[in-house]
């Protein structure tokens, strides 16, 4: 099992925070795309992209609570708590088996939806349809961004993707930022999308 977390988190020079304050679920979210190549054979880059993931949401003061997963062994496409289900992901993905997707979530204890009630969404995703490239894609209320220190972050993200291009945008967490990501819709479909920047 890899230890990177150490390795990655010293690049990236904790904490990213720039200030602390009140954390609020505001509807407008703001989200780092990353778009390029993932190899999903690589076991030890799934592990260390989950130890990230966690420490990256400890440091927003939202600890992720809940995963996503689809792989070998995941096909069940719910939403999981982490508390049940870590011991059985490490074991899998040390074992070698394979994993096309991967989410870390905060979400409230009263959530009803997971898709629109997180404070702090994470995931790294194979794409295996051959016209679109696979992803990376953080997203969190577009209040909480204006505290985060992009320049540490996108570094420590790329490190889990063979990076071709980004961007950052801004967008209602009810037309869900991750379809945008997918392209599964064209832009003009998203009223309250906002391109903040390419990479």
């Amino acid at each position: 099992m890899v230890s990177a977390l150490g390795s990655v988190c010293s690049k990236v020079n904790w904490p990213i925070l720039i200030n602390k304050g009140v954390k609020e679920m505001s509807e407008m979210t703001t989200s780092i795309a990353l778009y390029g190549e993932i190899d999903e054979f690589d076991t030890n880059k799934w592990i260390e992209f989950y130890r990230i993931s966690k420490e990256l949401s400890r440091n927003f003061s939202f600890e992720s609570n809940y995963i996503g997963l689809n792989g070998e062994e995941f096909k069940s496409g719910k939403v999981l708590t982490i508390k049940r289900t870590e011991k059985r992901l490490l074991k899998s993905l040390t074992e070698g088996h394979d994993l096309f997707s991967m989410a870390l979530i905060s979400l409230p204890e009263n959530f009803t939806q997971a898709a629109f009630d997180y404070n702090f969404y994470l995931g790294r995703e194979k794409n295996e349809e051959n016209d679109k490239q696979s992803k990376i894609i953080l997203t969190i209320s577009s209040q909480e961004f204006k505290r985060i220190n992009i320049a540490s972050i996108i570094p420590a993200l790329k490190e889990f993707i063979e990076f071709k291009e980004g961007e950052i945008f801004e967008l209602s967490r009810y037309e869900v930022p991750l379809f945008y990501a997918s392209k599964i819709n064209e832009m003009k479909d998203y009223e309250s999308l906002k391109i903040v920047s390419i990479f």
